[in-house]
């Protein structure tokens, strides 16, 4: 090789290794794995809600990205989920707020039985400055909240036996969640509380292993429990809400493209998921009607009182969050 050819290789070589180091386009690389928990149905709205999600994250990151929804609860009950969002190893999840507030303790205000009086309440609440303080409370805890969706205005459903006052329940066994608040309620009401999983209420009600559960009535109508429960007792006690959180980890680990397009995909898809199940609940009852259900609308005064220890228990650090919130309403 002549040492003028010699001369234009070891330039084209050169050149040829300075275009190596430079980075690839985001649509030249491996796409990046989003891993979505997703503890409902596809057709329930969460589930639909999802499906927007990974959508629109195609739309904003385009090849840069693969995303897998996983509905059902495949990757475990939504306290696993959780655990996984946070280790890193699940992307974007799907939480309710009594869950979370294992992990982030100030949520636990939320809870306070009769402590938001309407959706419109909690927007006002979640939406302005308190909302912003409890998601930076929950950043702290290694998910970042994407957004708040409604879930439902919890209620009873019974098995065999209609429920008009707070003593027809007294030593029913009433399924709660894994949740000291929700137990404290089930054994202020007179009941035997007892922890079912979500996935598994529907099994608990038709072996007997409860003889109610204190549920929501959209998830319940999803679930088909009004094959398993002839009654669904409107107490209106808590409202409560699935948090749309994105894994710190993997959002430090991802391109800022990426990042935003997650941030902004789950954003959206939490207001979606927010107004379907609001447009679903308002129809809720009468569908559960037309299944052969009874509901009942009880004196919801005397449900309240018998909470109200609950109410005035709050943990002293949290009382102030409290007086901020019923102030909102």
């Amino acid at each position: 090789m002549s040492i003028r050819s010699r001369r234009r290789f070891l330039q084209g070589a050169g050149a040829l290794a300075t275009t190596a180091a430079l980075p690839l386009p985001l649509s030249a690389q491996t796409p990046i794995p989003i891993r979505v928990a997703n503890p409902a149905a596809d057709d329930d709205p969460i589930g639909v809600a999802a499906a927007f999600f990974a959508k629109r994250v195609r739309e904003l990151a385009g090849a840069a990205v693969a995303v897998r929804v996983f509905s059902r609860s495949a990757l475990g009950n939504e306290n696993v989920a959780l655990e996984g969002t946070i280790a890193g190893n699940i992307d974007v999840d799907i939480v309710s707020n009594t869950v979370l507030s294992g992990v982030a303790p100030d949520l636990g205000v939320l809870d306070t039985p009769y402590g938001l009086s309407s959706p419109d309440h909690a927007w006002r609440v979640l939406d302005g400055e308190i909302g912003k303080s409890l998601n930076e409370h929950i950043r702290s805890k290694g998910v970042r909240v994407a957004g708040w969706a409604y879930a439902g205005s919890r209620c009873l459903m019974t098995k065999t036996k209609a429920v008009n006052a707070v003593a027809d329940l007294a030593n029913m066994k009433l399924r709660v969640p894994n949740n000291q608040t929700y137990n404290a309620i089930a054994k202020a009401w007179g009941t035997i509380a007892t922890t079912v999983p979500w996935p598994e209420t529907y099994l608990a009600l038709s072996q007997g292993v409860v003889d109610g559960i204190e549920t929501a009535p959209g998830p319940s109508f999803d679930q088909k429990h009004f094959e398993v429960a002839k009654y669904l007792i409107r107490t209106d006690h808590l409202i409560y809400f699935h948090l749309w959180v994105v894994s710190e980890k993997s959002l430090q680990a991802w391109p800022e493209a990426v990042r935003t397009a997650v941030m902004t995909a789950a954003t959206e898809a939490a207001l979606l998921n927010r107004k379907l199940r609001l447009e679903q609940e308002r129809g809720v009852y009468e569908e559960f009607t037309k299944k052969g259900t009874t509901v009942i609308v009880p004196n919801r005064a005397e449900f309240a009182a018998r909470l109200k220890p609950l109410q005035d228990s709050v943990k002293p650090e949290l009382l102030p969050l409290l007086q901020r919130i019923r102030a909102a309403a």
